[in-house]
């Protein structure tokens, strides 16, 4: 039996998946780099617009211009993207090597840093009331 797979978008066209962590400042950097992602993926579409808006104000004079000047400056976001990326991962090397000197586990590859970690042991900050019981106690009192 065949089975049915979604339509895979072409990379140019797909929006970063949006797990952003809950710790603020690991969201910062996590949010910079998302966004230079997005920019480097949809960065074409400002080049097209500049060629265009060129090409209609000065004719083919300025297409070749703005055309070089757009695809140095997306080359250049894309090795900053890709600095990052590595920066990334070395990042990621280090902390397991870490952790595994430590006696912990290394991370899975597979580990999604927005789910929540399961709490080892009770949650001290706060209880979950049930709001029928709380009535009971205050009726009786």
């Amino acid at each position: 039996m065949r089975t049915l797979r979604p339509k895979r978008k072409p990379y140019l066209l797909q929006v970063p998946a949006w797990n952003m962590p809950s710790d603020p400042v690991k969201a910062v950097f996590w949010f910079l780099h998302w966004s230079l992602r997005l920019l480097v993926r949809f960065f074409y579409v400002l080049i097209l617009g500049g060629v265009i808006f060129e090409t209609i104000l000065n004719g083919v004079v300025g297409l070749f211009g703005t055309l070089l000047v757009g695809l140095g400056v997306w080359t250049g976001l894309a090795a900053l993207l890709l600095f990052v990326n590595v920066g990334t991962g070395v990042s990621r090397v280090v902390s397991d090597v870490g952790r595994m000197q430590q006696g912990f586990p290394p991370r899975s590859p597979y580990f999604d840093p927005s789910r929540p970690i399961e709490p080892e042991g009770p949650i001290v900050e706060g209880t979950v009331t049930d709001l029928e019981e709380e009535r009971r106690k205050r009726r009786q009192e």
